[in-house]
């Protein structure tokens, strides 16, 4: 039992030494910008339908992308669809573990944001609203809403939560677990529940 411990442990500690690069390498190849010390565990999964697609990583951001990399059970990677010209930003000092994006628009994470694993974050419909248009086929000319999502500074998103397009989420506040998020919230201010609603204030 021991052993298997240390081993555990020693094997959490150099995680990121072997799958950085590795990474780093895929999102060259990908036209991914990131920052200095990035740090990730696992493979981050990456798919471009257009190549107008942006992604831009800011410093100091650490990645869990494994069901091993943080095993509560509520993600098994990390996943960036990137859908014609979106732009993903990914500010400084980030921490994100099983986080699914899909942008079509623009998904902004400012600094010092935290994303619990599974979160998933997305600026689109993927699919029309009107029937007669979504039995011509998905992505082929159907008219699809999508608008901006924004994180501001310091949010702290609980594992399992859906964030959805047109979300603007002020900076500090905190999104409990499991929560779908469908308007705007303002700053220091704690939400929960589906859809999201209010439940109290956060001092400074």
């Amino acid at each position: 039992m021991r052993l298997h411990f240390y081993f555990r442990k020693f094997v959490n500690i150099y995680a990121t030494k072997f799958w950085t690069p590795i990474n780093k390498i895929a999102f060259k190849l990908n036209g991914i910008h990131y920052g200095a010390n990035l740090q990730v565990r696992g493979k981050v999964y990456c798919l471009f339908h257009q190549l107008e697609g942006r992604v831009d990583i800011g410093d100091d951001v650490y990645i869990n992308s494994s069901a091993k990399a943080n095993p509560i059970g509520c993600g098994d990677g990390m996943y960036i669809q990137m859908v014609d010209n979106g732009h993903l930003m990914i500010g400084n000092n980030c921490g994100i573990s099983n986080a699914a994006f899909t942008c079509a628009n623009s998904i902004v994470l400012e600094d010092n944001v935290l994303l619990g694993s599974g979160c998933k974050i997305y600026d689109t419909d993927f699919h029309a609203l009107e029937y007669t248009e979504r039995v011509k086929g998905n992505y082929k000319g159907a008219p699809i809403n999508t608008a901006p999502v924004k994180i501001d500074e310091g949010v702290f998103i609980g594992a399992g939560s859906f964030v959805l397009k047109g979300v603007h989420i002020g900076k500090h506040s905190i999104i409990g677990a499991g929560s779908v998020v469908t308007k705007d919230i303002p700053k220091n201010e704690i939400w929960a529940g589906n859809p999201a609603k209010f439940i109290r204030k956060i001092e400074d």
